[in-house]
């Protein structure tokens, strides 16, 4: 595959966003790339911020134009890369790196659409979205963010934006386009990168009008009684999820269950499905010991015969995954939330940790936010790791560095489990 990746920015009136909008896009490390901005015709200033970066922009124009799907169009009619990406005006990439490690994870693969992980934007922090695998699913539903995608180019000039259908389907023209990609049999492939971030004020920040939307678009705008069903559902567990006793039973099994019960409880094979209740999955031959303290139970995926010690802090608000047999030793500290420290209003950032098959943990070691320890990895007691640790590598001190290789043949399962444990 060739891997020009052409980025299309549309604006209107964004005076407050635009520039951290295009620094992104100029942070990125891909060095194949282009940048195009299509402006509505801006007279808040907009238009001078974007005319800074004209000897950086491959093609940029501020006129009047029929809305936000009619620019992408002009946009892409524009474009000469062989990947297309839409960074709206107030959305960022997720790192520097975003666009490079999207490219390097798909390498060797045939896909037309790539698409990745994404995190929301709150007043107040900012939480990951997790694009689903499942791509049978976008028969019913959107499984992913629109921005944290690429298209292949040549699809993407003849797969536009319906504008003639604004009117019946308003701002959902982007998810029509995807859909009708995904019912003509084009080729999706998830990649685990998180691709963009994304303001939730946006304009499609109305979750009943999304639900309806989405089924005039999977049904065809004709009356199907699965998709109609589908919604329905869909719409009563939003308005479970904004209620205030759906509240006190989140809390209630989360916090209360989880760690206020179930340490006290001496046995392993009565505190597992109260976990189970909280949504933890944990797989076959795991075992994890009383008086630990679990942060978002439900975000905890661990895998078989793995083990978790006495006295771990495990933080799952921005998702851990744990493979099999994986030892966490005594007092280890898994987190994967933090804050800003720049922040004027103290943001809360979370971000995924990733533990691999046969990782041990040490004594006291603690792992933070973004981290992915690699198969085999050895975390030396006491260490803080605050950077990717790689297969079989042996890492310790403030912060961890490695100092030295396991043997990677490894064949054993984790036994962790005594009687009142």
């Amino acid at each position: 595959m060739s891997n020009k990746i052409s980025v299309i920015t549309v604006v209107y009136n964004d005076v407050g966003h635009i520039r951290e909008t295009m620094e992104s896009f100029f942070s990125q490390t891909w060095e194949d790339k282009e940048y195009i901005v299509i402006d509505g015709g801006s007279t808040d200033g907009t238009a001078d911020i974007i005319r800074e970066y004209a000897g950086r922009v491959a093609y940029w124009c501020s006129e009047p134009d029929g809305g936000i799907y009619e620019a992408m169009n002009k946009g892409i009619a524009h474009a000469t890369g062989d990947w297309i990406n839409i960074l709206n005006s107030g959305d960022m990439y997720c790192s520097d790196k975003s666009l490079e490690d999207v490219m390097k994870a798909v390498a060797g693969t045939e896909a037309d659409v790539i698409y990745g992980n994404s995190v929301e934007v709150h007043p107040r922090f900012k939480y990951n979205r997790f694009a689903d695998g499942d791509v049978s699913r976008l028969d019913y539903t959107p499984t992913f963010r629109h921005g944290s995608s690429l298209i292949k180019a040549s699809v993407h000039k003849r797969y536009l934006y319906d504008v003639s259908k604004k009117k019946a389907l308003g701002y959902a023209l982007d998810w029509e386009m995807l859909h009708r990609l995904y019912k003509d049999g084009f080729v999706f492939r998830k990649t685990d990168v998180f691709i963009e971030e994304y303001l939730l004020e946006g304009v499609s920040n109305r979750p009943y009008m999304n639900l309806w939307y989405n089924y005039k678009i999977t049904s065809g705008s004709r009356f199907d009684a699965k998709r109609l069903l589908f919604m329905l559902v869909q719409m009563l567990n939003v308005l479970k999820a904004n209620s205030r006793l759906t509240e006190f039973i989140y809390s209630f099994i989360l916090e209360y269950v989880i760690n206020g019960i179930c340490p006290h409880i001496p046995f392993w094979t009565l505190r597992r499905p109260l976990l189970r209740l909280g949504k933890m999955r944990i797989g076959k031959g795991s075992f994890i010991m009383r008086k630990c303290y679990f942060m978002n139970a439900n975000l905890l995926t661990i895998g078989e015969y793995s083990h978790i010690n006495r006295g771990c802090l495990i933080d799952a608000r921005g998702r851990i995954t744990i493979g099999d047999n994986v030892s966490i030793s005594h007092n280890v500290n898994v987190v994967t939330g933090s804050h800003d420290a720049q922040s004027h209003d103290f943001m809360g950032i979370f971000k995924p940790i990733i533990i691999k098959d046969y990782a041990w943990l040490g004594v006291g070691c603690t792992v933070l936010q973004g981290v992915t320890i690699g198969r085999g990895a050895v975390i030396a007691a006491g260490a803080v790791v605050t950077k990717d640790v790689g297969d079989y590598e042996i890492v310790g001190g403030i912060p961890a560095r490695k100092i030295g290789t396991r043997n990677p043949n490894l064949d054993y399962h984790c036994h962790g489990w005594l009687w009142f444990t």
